[in-house]
């Protein structure tokens, strides 16, 4: 996939004529599928490559001045996502505060009517230039004389919009089916996997400790059914979010996966958890004795699981 960064003050040459989407694009979930399916559509039909084009940092980053921005994705997962799903070129806008402070028309004239699209497709909510100035009406209206302007409809399920608000409202209630639903997918995480502190080992569930960045929106605390990437394959999961009340309470959350059937070392290399359903509450137990027998029952739950559902891994 060709990558390309653009400025306000500076727009690459980019060879080829696209078809492109755009928007932030948090999570690649239903509703972005319609944009990107679109817009793969749209480039085969007029001889053209794909394109995406998105914002970095996030928008409210810079309009709201916040400093902490939890997300679905970060921006290499959904580069990774959406090369996946076909798109060719991949499009940055280096969003700033000038770039934020930029009219519509401005935004218009000097970045998208630069870039080589024939097809700018967009949601029916995308909105631009200054706090939002520009929406789909402008673009159709002053937008044709650079490129055919598109609106995707909202896509709903269940009677609701798909939105990341609503995906993210359901991952911090731990409601991971929906989330999977809303994602066509499940809600992944990836980081790097560092040393703990070997209590599951010495009980008989030795864990990977997953180092991920801070950027994630996270799962409700407690105890979930999930899948393990790791340069070995993939493995069943048992993944535990939290403080570890039993052993020595931590204030920060931590994040570690037992996976079944596996016997190696992990330290230092990738792992992505994708998390399909949520067992239990996160517990203190009187002894390590109940702590065995809760993880053994939890370990039935899991084994369970994929029995009923092998189509999963």
């Amino acid at each position: 996939m060709e990558k390309y960064v653009v400025d306000i003050h500076h727009v690459p040459k980019i060879e080829t004529r696209l078809a492109a989407c755009i928007g932030y694009f948090d999570g690649i979930h239903l509703g972005h599928r319609q944009l990107i399916d679109k817009t793969i559509d749209e480039a085969k039909k007029r001889g053209l490559k794909s394109a995406m084009i998105t914002f970095h940092p996030d928008p409210w980053v810079v309009i709201k001045n916040i400093k902490k921005v939890e997300h679905l994705t970060t921006m290499k997962d959904r580069m990774e996502i959406v090369e996946k799903l076909g798109i060719d070129v991949w499009i940055i806008l280096n969003f700033t505060k000038e770039l934020s402070e930029c009219d519509p028309k401005q935004f218009l004239d000097d970045i998208l009517c630069t870039l080589p699209i024939d097809a700018l497709i967009f949601g029916y909510d995308f909105r631009f230039g200054f706090r939002g100035q520009g929406d789909g009406a402008f673009l159709k209206l002053h937008g044709s004389r650079c490129f055919d302007a598109i609106e995707i409809e909202q896509i709903s399920d269940q009677g609701e919009k798909i939105s990341s608000t609503r995906i993210s409202e359901a991952i911090v209630s731990g409601e991971m089916e929906t989330v999977t639903r809303l994602l066509d997918r499940p809600f992944s995480l990836s980081g790097i996997v560092v040393g703990g502190r070997h209590k599951g080992r010495e009980i008989g569930f030795p864990t990977a400790n997953l180092d991920y960045p801070q950027e994630y929106i996270l799962p409700k605390i407690g105890v979930y059914i999930g899948i393990a990437d790791v340069p070995q394959g993939t493995f069943k999961a048992m993944i535990n979010i939290g403080h570890n009340p039993t052993f020595n309470t931590r204030n920060e959350v931590s994040i570690e996966a037992y996976l079944l059937d596996f016997n190696d070392t992990l330290y230092g290399q990738k792992m992505t958890l994708h998390f399909l359903h949520r067992i239990r509450d996160e517990m203190k137990f009187e002894s390590v004795q109940m702590l065995i027998e809760q993880m053994l029952s939890d370990y039935q739950m899991t084994r369970d699981y994929f029995e009923n559902h092998q189509s999963v891994i």
